[in-house]
């Protein structure tokens, strides 16, 4: 009985636990940086870690973005379209969180798709996620006014296309 202890209690440290969410929900900054030029956008997001995740791009233009039922939805007002894609060939926060390992102190890292996701916490809570995409771009996600495990509008998860767009599927 004290070995399975020892031996539940270390596969807990080793694998995990601190990233592991119910909810999360914060404000976002995000830089996308290429070798000539770089693009900020900014904006909110909530996640379940069992429903799925919903992003709203606030600047530098309006997009919401759904990560759930096994696809993304993007839905761009200015556009007034809706694009539905395949989640498999898509990061998804939930999937790179629960996936991460540590690798240092309030620093942990996660792979998808070939990428290598570096993430930053701060009291067991994520505050940046870096990772260069696969065209060589930079990105840095700063997370700010997070909340974690706490009640989230479930709503949100929920894509709204209105009847009026355009919707593409991929």
């Amino acid at each position: 009985m004290k070995k399975l202890l020892i031996i539940a209690i270390f596969a807990a440290l080793a694998f995990g636990g601190e990233l592991e969410f119910k909810t999360l929900e914060s404000d976002f900054s995000q830089s996308v940086s290429s070798k000539k030029e770089s693009i900020r956008y900014s904006g909110h997001f909530i996640a379940n870690a069992r429903r799925g995740a919903f992003w709203h791009y606030k600047k530098p233009v309006e997009k919401f973005i759904y990560f759930n039922y096994g696809r993304v939805t993007v839905v761009e007002p200015n556009l007034e379209q809706a694009v539905l894609t395949d989640l498999k060939n898509s990061p998804n926060i939930t999937s790179i969180l629960a996936d991460a390992r540590k690798v240092g102190a309030d620093k942990y890292e996660a792979e998808f798709d070939g990428v290598v996701y570096t993430i930053r916490t701060r009291k067991s809570v994520p505050v940046q996620i870096n990772y260069v995409d696969k065209l060589e771009n930079k990105v840095v996600i700063t997370l700010s006014n997070t909340r974690k495990d706490e009640p989230i509008n479930e709503g949100l998860l929920e894509p709204n296309i209105p009847e009026n767009y355009d919707v593409l599927s991929n």
